[in-house]
Formats: C-alpha cells, sequence, structure tokens
C-alpha cells in the first residue's frame, strides 16, 4: 500500500489497529529505481504482521512523490480494498472512529451460504483507503468454511 504520509499510516495501522512492525527501513535505491524506472528514488518501507502472521507492506515514496487518487470506487477494476480477518470489530470500529478515520458502514451481519454469521466493517484509512475489517465467528478457520474449496 503506497502512503503519502507514514507517520499518520502508522497511526491508523499500527496505534488503532494494532498491527506489529516486522520491518521499518528505507529500500535500496538502485533496485527500485531498476524496478520501477525511478531515478535516485527515496522509499521508507513498513511491513505490518497481523494477527494470523500474514503480511502487508506500507511505502512511502519520498521521491519522487505520487500523485493521490481518491475517486476508486469499489466496483472499479484493480485492487479495491484491503480486507482484514479481526476479533472485537465492535470494539475496533470504536478505536477507528476515536482515531478520527471513517466508518462507513457501522457493523453489518453477512450471512455465507452455510448459515455462519460474519461481523464486517468498512472504513477510511489514511490517503482513503478502504479497509473492510472482518469477524468471522470465533471457531471458523476459512471464510470458506467446510467446503470443497476449503479442503
Amino acid at each position: 500500500i503506497s502512503v503519502s504520509d507514514m507517520d499518520a499510516a502508522m497511526r491508523f495501522y499500527g496505534d488503532i489497529l494494532r498491527l506489529r512492525v516486522t520491518f521499518d527501513d528505507m529500500h535500496d535505491p538502485v533496485a527500485i529505481g531498476r524496478l520501477f524506472n525511478f531515478e535516485a528514488p527515496v522509499v521508507r518501507s513498513i511491513v505490518l504482521e497481523c494477527t494470523d502472521r500474514s503480511e502487508f507492506e506500507l511505502i512511502e515514496y519520498r521521491r519522487p512523490k505520487g500523485r493521490s487518487t481518491t475517486d476508486r470506487k469499489m466496483n472499479d477494476a484493480g485492487i479495491s480494498a484491503l480486507a482484514l480477518r479481526v476479533t472485537g470489530v465492535a470494539k475496533l470500529v470504536g478505536r477507528v472512529e476515536a482515531g478520527g478515520f471513517a466508518v462507513t458502514s457501522g457493523v453489518v451481519e453477512q450471512i455465507l451460504p452455510d448459515g455462519a454469521i460474519l461481523k464486517v466493517a468498512v472504513c477510511r484509512g489514511p490517503d482513503n483507503v478502504t479497509v473492510i475489517l472482518v469477524e468471522p465467528p470465533a471457531e471458523r478457520k476459512s471464510l470458506a468454511g467446510d467446503t470443497p474449496a476449503a479442503r
């Protein structure tokens, strides 16, 4: 996830969502320059670990600065949102709101085909990134449940 301000992003992902930092450093400018065709880029990277041990990376291009896009819609092609499996979604929604970020849906119950109920909330993180907070039933290992695709 490319961010315009790493400190602001970390207030959301680190302080509010309480994801753990596993890496925080500057990327190698020679490699980034060759990979993405930038001259002398300056890029900070923070890798965050979720409670299930999966990780994702925040990057801040300090040079060259990118542009912000805020007009992405959920039905646009490409990556539209970051979905995170969480516990205690109602409490987490309170922290998101207390941190000054928008929760655009409240907590909504979504019934899966097998009858299991997910608790889901949609919020806007830094740089208007849509973050979907998904709380499955405690005993559920996969959103797919015990379907052939999940086996």
